[in-house]
C-alpha cells in the first residue's frame, strides 16, 4: 500500500470513530446563522511504557494542510524568514520549519503526568499561543498556510457538528522565570514560553488561526451583515423604561402623600374627626397605607427578581475579561429575609434599598393616630414616621433612577429573548464548545468543587461568535475562543477546593459512596435524607426535615396561643387589654402604645411573609426539575411545558406563577405561590388590628377590630396549613447540588450522549415561541404532541451514563448510532 492509501485509510479511521452524523456545506447561504462545525480535540490519550512519560498519539495531518516542500510552491516558508541565512540558521534541516518539534518537545517536557496532557491546553483544545498541532497534524508534516489560502481556504472534509471537547483539566504549572507582559501581572507557564520561542523563531510572530478556534463578533460587524441576525439588546419588561418610569410616578406620589399629610395635620391639628373603631375612616387611616406599601413592596421585589436573573447573562456579554469572572456562579435568585448584594454598585444599591423597603408596611401602620384636639378625638400623622418614611421613598425614587440609567446604558444584554426557563438556557449553550469541562460536576457535592473544576471557564462570554480563521456564519452561544488566550488567575481560595463527588470511593474504605452514602458530609447536604439514589442528598435548607418541621410545629403552637389568648373567658380580647405603655399622644402626635401594638405585630407580621416567599422561591425553582425525575415511570418523562418550559421562577408575584402551575396540573406550586402573594396581607392587617381607646370609666385600653383581626386569624391558619403541605413528597426536589447559578444548570444540559445539545428544537431559534412550537407546545409539532424530558442517568432515565436532562426517546424513532459503534469485520 503506497503513503496516499495509507493516508487516506487513516482518515477513514479517524473519521469513523469521532464523527457522529455528516454535516451541511458549511459555505452555503443558509449557513448565516447555522450551528457550528468544530474539530474535536486529542483523543484518548496513548499510555507509553515507562513511569514517568505518557504521550498522547499525534494523529496525521488533514489534507487540507498537507505539506508543499517545494519552496516556490510554498510562499509562507518562504517569506516568513528575512533572509535565506537567517531561515538556514534557525533550523536544524534545510527547508524544514522545525517549531512544532520545538513546541511539541516543550509540551512533552511539561506533561501532566497523571493525565497525559500537556498543562498548556488543560480546559480547551489548543494551546494559548505558539504553534499548536491541530488533530490530525504530526510534526513531520506540519506547515503553515499561505496567506491567499488563509483568505479562501478550501473547502475541508465535512467536520463534526459538536464543539471541540476541552482536555481534561490539569494541576497549575509552576512558573518560569520569564515574565510575560500581560494585561494583569500573573507568572507565565510552559505556554507562553512555547510562544516567546515561536515569536523568536517567526518574523510574523504569533500562529495563523486553527480551524476550531472561535473569535466573537462585535456590534460594528453584526451592523454590517444587513440585520440577518437578531440583536442582542433583550430587557424584560419591568427593566424597560415605560415600566420603571411608571414605578417612579408611583414613588413620586407616595412621597407627595406623605409629606402633604405630615404638612397638612401639622398646620391644622390633625386631619379628619375620630368616628369609630369600624367604618371606612379606620379603614382609610389604619390599614389603606398598609395596602399601598404592601404593593409598591411587591413591585419592587419583583424588579430586583429580574435583575438577579438577567445579571449573569449581562456580565457573560460584557468585552471586559474581568466583568465575566465569576458570573456563571452568581446567584441567579435574591433573598429578601436578608440581602444578598451582587454586581456593581449600581446594581447592589437598589438591592439594599429593596430590602429596607420591608421596614415601610410596620411604619405605614403606625402612621396615623388619634389625638385630642379642643375635647374632640382626631386623626393626626405621626411626624417622625412619616418623614422617616419619605427618605426611604425617596431612596426607592433615586435607586430606580439607578436602575433605568443602568439598563438603558447597556449596550447589550447578551440575549435574543428573556431567559425564564431551562429551555431558554438549553438555547443558550446548544452550541457552546465548553461542554467537556461540564463533565463530572452533576455530581459535584457543592459549588465550591465546580469552580475549581471550571477554573479555566472564567472568561466565556454570551455572545455571536464566527471562525477565526475566516470562514463565514455566525452562532449565538456561551463560549470560548478555544485558544486559551490570557487565563484568568485563580483568586479565590474556595475555588481551589478539589471536587469531591457523590460517586468517588472512600479513602480508607476503598468503597463508593453507593455503600457509605455520605463519608464526607458538607453543609450542603441534608443529613435526614432518606432518598434511595444516595447521590441526591441535597436540599435547600428551608425546605430540608429538621428546619421545616421546627418552623411548622413553632408556627401551630403560636397560633394555638394566639386562639386561647383571644377566646379564653379571663383573658377575652373584646374586653380589651391594658397597653402598660403612655397611651397619650406625644408632641408630633406620636402615641407610644399605638406605636408599640401597631409597629411590632406588623414587623413581625413582615418577618413571616418573607420566611414563606423564601419557600415558595425554592419550590418554584426545584418543581421543574421534580417533574422531570418524580414520575412512577421514569422512561416517560414529562411534557416540555410541565418540565423544561416552566418558568415559575420569573412570574410576577400577584398569581401569574399559580396561574401557569395550575395549567400544568403542579398544585402544590400553585397554592403555595397564591399563599406567598396573599400573606403580604399578614403584616398590613397585624398593623390596624389594634388601637388605644377610653372605656366609659375613663380607662385606657387597648381594643381590637374583630374584622380585622378576624381575617388575620384566618391567613395565621392558612399559613400553618401552607408549611405543613410542604412536608410530605419531597423527595423529588432532592439534587446532588443546588440549581441557584448558571454553573450548576449548565452542567445538568450539556452532557453528551443524547442530552438537550443534540436536540434540534434548540437549534437556530430566534424566539422564545419558535422553540416552544418545536417542543410540540401550541401544535408546534404535527399531531399537536409535546416533547417529554427526564432528568436521569442514561437515555430515557436508565442506567448508565452521566446524570442530565435528556429528550424521551420514542421506541418507534431512529436511534442515532455512531459509526465506531458499528462492528466491522476485516479481510
Amino acid at each position: 500500500m503506497n503513503s496516499h492509501s495509507q493516508h487516506s485509510h487513516n482518515s477513514q479511521s479517524f473519521n469513523d470513530e469521532h464523527v457522529e452524523q455528516p454535516q451541511p456545506d458549511l459555505y452555503a447561504r443558509d449557513g448565516v446563522f447555522g450551528p457550528p462545525a468544530v474539530a474535536r480535540s486529542y483523543g484518548r490519550p496513548v499510555i507509553v511504557e515507562g513511569p514517568y512519560h505518557r504521550a498522547p498519539d499525534i494523529p496525521p495531518l488533514p489534507a487540507y494542510q498537507q505539506p508543499v516542500w517545494d519552496s516556490p510552491m510554498n510562499p509562507a516558508m518562504a517569506t516568513d524568514f528575512r533572509d535565506e541565512l537567517a531561515r538556514l540558521d534557525g533550523v536544524i534541516t534545510p527547508g524544514v520549519d522545525n517549531t512544532p518539534f520545538i513546541q511539541y518537545a516543550i509540551e512533552a517536557l511539561h506533561r501532566d503526568r497523571d493525565t497525559g496532557y500537556s498543562a498548556a491546553a488543560s480546559g480547551s483544545g489548543s494551546s494559548s499561543s505558539g504553534l499548536v498541532l491541530a488533530p490530525g497534524h504530526r510534526p513531520e508534516s506540519y506547515q503553515r498556510r499561505p496567506p491567499q489560502q488563509q483568505q479562501h481556504p478550501p473547502a475541508p472534509a465535512p467536520l463534526p457538528s459538536r464543539p471541540p471537547a476541552a482536555h481534561p483539566h490539569a494541576e497549575p504549572t509552576r512558573p518560569v522565570t520569564q515574565p510575560q507582559q500581560l494585561p494583569r501581572p500573573f507568572i507565565p507557564g510552559p505556554r507562553e514560553s512555547a510562544h516567546s520561542l515561536a515569536e523568536s523563531l517567526l518574523k510574523k510572530g504569533s500562529r495563523p488561526a486553527q480551524p476550531h478556534e472561535w473569535r466573537p463578533v462585535e456590534k460594528d460587524e453584526l451592523l454590517a451583515s444587513g440585520g440577518d441576525v437578531p440583536p442582542l439588546t433583550f430587557r424584560p419588561w419591568p427593566l424597560r423604561a415605560p415600566a420603571l418610569f411608571a414605578f417612579m410616578g408611583l414613588c413620586v406620589l407616595m412621597i407627595a402623600a406623605l409629606i402633604l399629610s405630615a404638612v397638612y395635620s401639622h398646620l391644622h391639628q390633625g386631619l379628619l374627626e375620630w368616628a369609630t373603631i369600624h367604618g371606612g375612616r379606620y379603614f382609610l387611616f389604619r390599614l389603606f397605607p398598609q395596602l399601598i406599601a404592601a404593593f409598591v413592596l411587591l413591585y419592587a421585589q419583583f424588579m430586583v427578581t429580574t435583575m438577579f436573573r438577567m445579571l449573569p447573562f449581562v456580565r457573560l456579554a460584557s468585552a471586559v475579561q474581568e466583568e465575566r469572572e465569576g458570573a456563571l456562579f452568581q446567584e441567579l435568585y435574591p433573598s429578601f429575609l436578608w440581602p444578598r448584594l451582587v454586581g456593581p454598585w449600581n446594581v447592589w444599591v437598589p438591592i439594599l434599598v429593596t430590602w429596607l423597603m420591608n421596614f415601610t408596611i410596620p411604619l405605614q401602620s403606625s402612621l396615623f393616630t388619634v389625638i385630642l384636639v379642643e375635647q374632640t378625638w382626631t386623626w393626626a400623622t405621626v411626624q417622625g414616621v412619616a418623614w422617616t418614611l419619605v427618605a426611604l421613598y425617596l431612596a426607592l425614587l433615586a435607586s430606580t433612577i439607578i436602575v433605568w440609567r443602568y439598563w438603558a446604558s447597556l449596550e447589550s444584554t447578551g440575549l435574543i429573548w428573556d431567559p425564564r426557563s431551562l429551555a431558554d438556557i438549553a438555547a443558550l449553550v446548544s452550541e457552546t464548545n465548553t461542554a467537556d469541562d461540564y463533565h463530572g460536576t452533576q455530581l459535584a457535592r457543592g459549588r465550591d468543587g465546580i469552580r475549581f473544576a471550571l477554573r479555566r471557564r472564567a472568561a466565556d462570554r454570551l455572545c455571536y461568535w464566527t471562525w477565526k480563521d475566516g470562514r463565514h456564519g455566525f452562532w449565538h452561544t456561551l463560549g470560548s475562543p478555544m485558544d486559551d488566550a490570557n487565563p484568568l488567575p485563580i483568586r479565590d481560595l474556595a475555588s481551589g477546593q478539589r471536587m469531591q463527588r457523590h460517586d468517588e470511593k472512600h479513602p480508607l474504605t476503598n468503597t463508593t459512596t453507593a455503600a457509605d452514602p455520605n463519608p464526607y458530609p458538607t453543609p450542603d447536604d441534608d443529613l435526614e435524607a432518606s432518598s434511595p439514589n444516595t447521590h441526591r442528598t441535597y436540599l435547600p435548607l428551608p425546605l430540608r426535615t429538621s428546619p421545616l418541621l421546627w418552623s411548622t410545629l413553632t408556627a401551630t403552637a403560636f397560633l394555638l396561643a394566639i386562639f386561647i389568648a383571644t377566646f379564653h373567658p379571663s383573658t377575652r380580647l373584646t374586653a380589651g387589654f391594658p397597653p402598660t405603655l403612655r397611651a397619650a399622644p406625644l408632641p408630633g402626635a406620636f402615641s407610644p402604645a399605638d406605636f408599640l401594638f401597631s409597629f411590632i405585630p406588623s414587623l413581625l407580621g413582615t418577618i413571616a411573609f418573607l420566611a414563606f416567599q423564601t419557600l415558595d422561591t425554592h419550590l418554584r425553582v426545584l418543581q421543574p426539575w421534580a417533574a422531570m425525575s418524580s414520575s412512577s415511570d421514569p422512561t416517560r418523562g414529562a411534557p416540555a411545558e410541565r418540565s423544561l418550559l416552566a418558568d415559575y421562577a420569573a412570574c410576577a408575584p400577584w398569581g401569574e406563577a399559580t396561574l401557569h402551575a395550575l395549567r400544568n396540573g403542579h398544585w402544590r406550586v400553585a397554592v403555595i405561590s397564591l399563599l406567598s402573594a396573599l400573606f403580604a396581607l399578614v403584616p398590613a392587617l397585624a398593623g390596624a388590628s389594634f388601637i388605644a381607646l377610653t372605656t366609659r370609666e375613663g380607662e385606657v385600653r387597648m381594643f381590637a377590630n374583630m374584622p380585622v383581626y378576624g381575617i388575620l386569624l384566618g391567613l395565621l391558619v392558612l399559613y400553618v396549613a401552607g408549611l405543613a403541605a410542604l412536608l410530605p413528597g419531597r423527595g423529588a426536589f432532592r439534587m446532588p447540588h443546588g440549581v441557584t447559578c448558571l454553573a450548576e444548570v449548565v452542567g445538568y444540559l450539556v452532557v453528551g450522549e443524547g442530552g438537550v445539545r443534540e436536540e434540534a428544537a434548540f437549534k437556530r431559534c430566534v424566539s422564545r415561541r419558535e422553540m416552544a412550537g418545536k417542543m410540540g407546545v401550541n401544535g408546534g409539532m404535527p399531531g399537536g404532541a409535546q416533547t417529554r424530558w427526564v432528568f436521569g442517568f442514561g437515555e430515557n432515565g436508565g442506567d448508565g451514563g452521566e446524570l442530565g436532562v435528556r429528550r424521551v426517546r420514542r421506541f418507534t424513532e431512529k436511534r442515532r448510532v455512531r459509526k465506531s459503534q458499528i462492528r466491522r469485520a476485516f479481510l
